[in-house]
């Protein structure tokens, strides 16, 4: 795997919270860390620059 998705983190944090048997606890952590993961990878997106296409040109 080479990123974590958002997605593949709230379902990390949904399965631990029903092997603990608190899953609306873990479920809202959850949420939480997904969109923290969806922030810093939008972020470090934005901050690469693109390739240069003027090259082709």
């Amino acid at each position: 795997m080479k990123r974590l998705t958002p997605f593949g983190v709230l379902l990390i944090f949904g399965l631990i919270g029903l092997l603990t048997g608190k899953f609306g606890l873990w479920f809202a952590f959850g949420l939480v860390a997904c969109i923290a993961v969806s922030v810093m990878q939008n972020r470090g997106a934005a901050k690469t620059p693109p390739e240069d296409q003027d090259r082709q040109g």
